[in-house]
């Protein structure tokens, strides 16, 4: 009986400590600047992207882009000493002025001058030639249930036997979405047009990591999965295939690494990731990100999910369409572009793809 009156007694002790925080507030350690631009083959303008680390707040959703630095001088200088400037488009996006591709086998550099006198470069990296991309398709797999029906997705990259070679892949998938007209005026009011087909683009932050080692000038296959059956529309999937050094390759591996840390007793311990660039009058100014240079080469495959069904598939799919209200019929529009309910709606069109 008296260990049972400890035990409760312990246990009413443990209650009465839980204390709510109401003032949360925290402190940015850091002055480090974030940098992140490209330089490739294809034919478009050149963007950077820099901000500075900010203070987490839990009622500022903008304190987790960082504060955006205004007004530098951003450049881009190649091997021969030419110069590529860039004008801000908005706050801490840079874009070059003119619209160019870069020439493979040439170097490379970004050179940062911020207001308050910092001069951040990279190192030098060079163009490598575009990866060439095979075998980019899909396959439609059956079953009873739509749940796990999907189309399986291939393509693989035609690796270079004379060289040791590095890829850093990134996917963007646009998915086509439906929404429903609500009803229309009585007359004689006009009917206002309904525009029922637009786009999303799922946000994707994971790239994927390749290299030739031991299966060098094989086809190597990439990992893309299987896209799932939940509509008739069509599902686009686009690939950002990149021939990179193995500095920029390291660079990324560490931080899928570090991204992938599950606690476990040899896991790597977890630390600043140092990029390819640095601070040449302040060395100890910490400088985080990357200047990406590589050969890329840009596709997209579009997954006709209407014409890869039978009837008794597509019978199938349109139950499951109006049993789980994929088209958000409570939720009736005239413009689909105005629906605030689906993430990364990007409209009627999707973005312009660059020419390889």
């Amino acid at each position: 009986m008296l260990k049972k009156y400890i035990a409760a007694v312990f246990l009413l002790f443990l209650i009465s400590c839980e204390t709510e925080i109401t003032n949360f507030n925290t402190k940015n350690l850091s002055n480090a600047i974030a940098i992140y631009g490209e330089m490739n083959n294809l034919l478009a303008p050149f963007k950077v992207r820099i901000n500075r680390t900010s203070s987490y707040s839990p009622y500022d959703l903008t304190q987790f882009q960082g504060e955006p630095v205004k007004n530098a001088m951003v450049r881009i200088l190649d091997g021969n000493g030419q110069i590529i400037p860039f004008s801000e488009t908005s706050s801490g996006y840079y874009e070059s002025k003119s619209i160019l591709r870069g020439v493979v086998g040439q170097k490379y550099k970004l050179q940062v001058t911020t207001t308050d006198g910092l001069e951040i470069e990279s190192e030098y990296e060079e163009l490598k030639p575009a990866p060439e991309l095979i075998d980019f398709k899909y396959e439609f797999v059956d079953a009873k249930k739509v749940e796990d029906m999907g189309f399986k997705l291939n393509a693989a990259i035609k690796d270079n036997k004379n060289t040791e070679d590095y890829y850093f892949i990134k996917r963007q998938d646009f998915i086509q979405f439906l929404t429903t007209c609500p009803e229309p005026p009585p007359p004689p009011a006009p009917v206002p047009p309904c525009y029922t087909k637009c786009w999303r683009a799922p946000l994707n932050t994971q790239p994927i990591l390749l290299n030739d080692f031991l299966i060098n000038g094989k086809n190597i296959p990439l990992g893309l999965g299987t896209v799932k059956v939940e509509d008739i529309t069509d599902w686009v999937v686009q690939l950002e295939v990149f021939s990179v050094s193995k500095s920029i390759f390291s660079y990324w591996q560490r931080q899928e690494d570090q991204r992938n840390i599950g606690g476990g007793l040899f896991d790597k311990v977890p630390a600043q990731i140092v990029g390819n660039l640095s601070c040449k009058n302040k060395p100890k100014q910490e400088v985080l990100g990357v200047f990406l240079v590589g050969g890329v080469n840009k596709q997209r495959l579009t997954i006709n999910r209407f014409d890869s069904f039978s009837e008794d598939t597509f019978k199938k799919v349109q139950y499951y369409v109006d049993f789980n209200n994929i088209r958000n019929k409570d939720a009736k529009l005239w413009d689909c572009k105005n629906a605030a309910f689906i993430d990364y709606n990007l409209g009627h069109t999707l973005p312009i793809l660059e020419a390889n």
